[in-house]
């Protein structure tokens, strides 16, 4: 806890990052039928916003706070975001870590808002490392690599395409130094798109 407040007050203290400690009204600008912001059913808060750019990238992160009503309390769980921004708009597809989905019950919330438009989970694309959901199944197949998916697995990250924003997260509280590094990594996995993906029908 303690080397998470100094690394929040060394982002806080960079004049190269923007500092927010709550962040209400972006935390709206999210769609919260998908992960991580459907994890949270009953309620949900972004604490601790930093805002930047890396290597060239607008980028964003924090900390979410996803709160589920229990039996005999409420729980808030907490996961580590980095929010990168895409060069254009991209199908709505989500990929996570089985590692990830495996705990705090997350495979029981929807991975994308069902509610909005269409989406499916596809069982058999990739391998077991991973798990796909995506309202254009053809897009998913397209990036699909199994360098990536081991990828996701070493770091037990879940990531999701919302518009023009790429979204990873895992569960935890990190600090904001090991949330720049899964930011690079999911800026690795961006790269790794083929050319295809970036003139993909609207």
């Amino acid at each position: 806890m303690f080397e998470i407040r100094k690394s929040i007050k060394r982002f806080r203290d960079d004049p190269d990052w923007t500092y927010h400690k709550h962040a209400r009204d972006y935390l709206a600008t999210f769609d919260p039928g998908g992960y991580p912001f459907s994890l949270g059913p009953d309620g949900l808060a972004v604490r601790n916003l930093v805002q930047g750019r890396c290597r060239g990238q607008e980028l964003s992160l924090f900390h979410l706070l996803a709160w589920q009503r229990g039996a005999k309390a409420n729980v808030a769980w907490t996961y580590s975001v980095a929010v990168l921004r895409l060069p254009r708009t991209l199908p709505a597809t989500a990929v996570t870590s089985r590692r990830l989905t495996a705990s705090h019950r997350v495979e029981k919330r929807p991975a994308l808002n069902r509610l909005t438009g269409p989406a499916r989970d596809l069982p058999d694309l990739g391998t077991h490392l991973v798990h796909y959901c995506a309202s254009d199944p053809d897009f998913a197949a397209l990036i699909s690599t199994y360098a990536m998916e081991r990828r996701m697995h070493d770091a037990r990250l879940g990531w999701r395409i919302e518009g023009n924003r790429m979204i990873g997260w895992t569960h935890g509280r990190e600090t904001y130094e090991a949330l720049l590094s899964l930011a690079e990594t999911i800026a690795v996995i961006v790269r790794g798109f083929p050319e295809e993906a970036w003139c993909w029908r609207e």
